[in-house]
């Protein structure tokens, strides 16, 4: 998948990052019904829980088959971005190269979905210094390129 510039990514990452969350969502709320099915009445034979749980046994392996695909290309693009911010070994990415409160600023915000608000109190800075760090991390991962950014140049 291609972008255009770091703002594409990181909007594109964070997008993914809530497709993943309700993905989650829905499939342990897919589990805990099978799991409360499966006791009380069922496992002391009452009549028809037994069915209803391999009912939703089944939707949940025919929810994970139909989301395969797109859990898999969400989290392709979270990868991405968290390889831009700490590189593929952890040890690159722009928080080599401009520091670690930059990476974790666009991580907050991006990545784990944090207000701007909650992202200054995380790492101690204004939201006018969440927004100033985020711009300056735009224009120089834009500036060198998304994979110098993931070497941490």
């Amino acid at each position: 998948m291609e972008w255009g510039d770091a703002r594409a990514l990181f909007e594109d990452a964070r997008q993914a990052s809530w497709e993943l969350h309700r993905h989650d969502v829905k499939y342990n709320a897919m589990e805990a019904r099978a799991l409360a099915l499966g006791g009380g009445l069922a496992s002391a034979g009452g009549r028809g829980a037994g069915i209803d749980r391999m009912r939703t046994v089944d939707a949940m392996a025919d929810y994970e088959a139909m989301m395969e695909r797109e859990v898999a290309r969400w989290c392709s693009i979270v990868d991405h971005a968290v390889a831009v911010l700490y590189g593929w070994d952890w040890e690159h990415g722009i928080a080599r190269s401009l520091g670690f409160a930059y990476a974790e600023a666009l991580d907050c915000i991006y990545i784990q979905r944090l207000s701007v608000k909650e992202t200054g109190r995380r790492v101690h800075f204004s939201r006018p210094h969440i927004y100033r760090m985020r711009n300056k991390a735009f224009d120089y991962i834009d500036a060198i390129g998304l994979e110098a950014a993931e070497r941490g140049e």
